[in-house]
């Protein structure tokens, strides 16, 4: 009788295991043509792809998904290098990053401002308003780099990889938004 058994566990080891490498399905063509639209004019396609990858809580996305996306990522890179910016502001000891870092902080401070108030906009459906309070963005994280970039020639900058990631996640999100508004006035 333990003989009959025996070979339904192989099967059954081969089913589960096939279950658990196929956990993570791979993105519908819809999906993926508006990921494409999205990322395609940001300066990093690699980083802005990856960044849905490793958010998408469904394969067949769609625009609003991936707006949301583009939107908390955006709020917490935002905030994260807001509190990186603080604690490097008490650390450092050099007058001209001290100062750089303190446009930084008020600069980093509107971004996530202005990307808190484009999730309440986003979640009561007011895409307009969700594309307003992006669109000063890119000049806030900008300002930043800006005062980074006149600090001394030996200076390191402790903000370069955030900076670039802030600045494709606000491209995402801007492209995200205006996908958005095009599919809802068709």
């Amino acid at each position: 009788m333990a003989s009959a058994s025996c070979p339904r566990v192989p099967i059954l080891l081969v089913i589960l295991f096939f279950l658990m490498i196929n956990i993570t399905p791979s993105f519908t063509q819809d999906t993926q043509q508006l990921i494409e639209r999205i990322c395609r004019s940001t300066e990093q396609y690699g980083f802005c792809t990856q960044t849905f990858k490793e958010n998408l809580k469904s394969p067949d996305a769609d625009i609003v998904a991936l707006t949301q996306i583009t939107i908390e990522r955006s709020v917490d890179n935002a905030t994260q290098t807001h509190n990186f910016i603080r604690q490097t502001i008490d650390s450092t000891n050099d007058p001209a990053l001290k100062s750089a870092l303190e446009t930084c902080e008020y600069s980093y401070g509107l971004v996530m401002g202005a990307f808190d108030s484009a999730a309440v906009a986003f979640f009561q459906k007011d895409y307009d308003t969700v594309e307003k309070s992006e669109s000063g963005t890119p000049r806030a994280e900008a300002s930043c780099e800006d005062s980074l970039s006149k600090t001394p020639p030996n200076t390191v900058n402790p903000l370069t990889d955030r900076n670039n990631q802030m600045r494709i996640l606000i491209a995402m999100s801007l492209n995200a938004v205006h996908e958005l508004k095009s599919t809802q006035h068709n």
